[in-house]
């Protein structure tokens, strides 16, 4: 058998939000979503973004839920109300300690 690799594209995806964790890091908390591409050459496969859980309407957060839900968040949510939501997602690819992978940068 003969193969051929090649990298992952980085651009925009339809995914579905399949999965949020909280953490905490250096930096603080932090929310882990979790995305599962659903349609082309990469159907089926799972990235995570990280964001800061804001409450400002400018946070990444804010955008994140807003594009996730199709409209703006009203006063409280659920993340769990998120789960299984489309939305399209850029990956971005990262190169760290010689080691390539790719996440999710943002949400268009």
């Amino acid at each position: 058998m003969n193969m051929k690799f090649k990298d992952i594209k980085s651009g925009m995806h339809l995914a579905r939000v399949v999965d949020i964790k909280e953490g905490n890091g250096p930096y603080g908390e932090f929310l882990r979503f979790n995305f599962t591409v659903t349609g082309g050459d990469l159907k089926n496969w799972s990235f995570y973004g990280i964001v800061k859980p804001g409450s400002f309407r400018i946070s990444k957060f804010y955008r994140w839920i807003t594009k996730i839900m199709g409209r703006e968040p009203g006063e409280e949510f659920s993340l769990q109300d998120l789960l299984g939501k489309e939305c399209n997602i850029f990956l971005q690819k990262k190169i760290k300690e010689g080691k390539t992978y790719y996440s999710v940068k943002d949400l268009i």
